[in-house]
């Protein structure tokens, strides 16, 4: 399974280097960075990014739905029934997806499908708002 991080700017770069540094660096994990160049198509980047993991598994992960990545990527992802689309892209669920993809490479679409669903519910649990009391600010962390 391929996993691709896409965003308006350097979002996905970001939070590739950032998996990367944490998990190491992986095979299955790619980035594309959209419109920072005028002259560079996203759709052409997005041809280029596929044409180089080959036609398997893939999982693309945008940074905001209804944004114009997310949209380009619907249209691509609408044509094949082995590609999966998920939006709202934050670390927590980065980082879990590519310990999926990993541990668990061969899994079928079902199956991931259903593991797809359980790790947005993951990405949305490492949203927080973190509430500091009295007791907080005299820890020393």
């Amino acid at each position: 399974m391929e996993i691709v991080l896409a965003s308006h700017s350097t979002l996905a770069r970001g939070m590739y280097d950032t998996a990367s540094l944490i998990m190491g660096k992986s095979k299955n994990l790619h980035y594309i960075t959209a419109y920072l160049d005028d002259s560079v198509n996203f759709c052409d980047q997005l041809k280029e990014t596929i044409s180089k993991i080959s036609d398997q598994k893939i999982v693309f992960v945008t940074d905001v739905v209804g944004g114009s990545v997310n949209n380009e990527l619907t249209k691509f992802v609408a044509e094949k029934s082995n590609w999966f689309l998920v939006s709202g892209m934050n670390l927590p669920f980065v980082l879990e997806l590519l310990n999926y993809s990993i541990a668990y490479p061969d899994d079928d679409l079902e199956t991931i499908k259903d593991k797809l669903a359980s790790l947005v519910e993951t990405g949305r649990e490492g949203l927080q708002l973190v509430e500091l009391n009295d007791q907080n600010e005299e820890e020393d962390f």
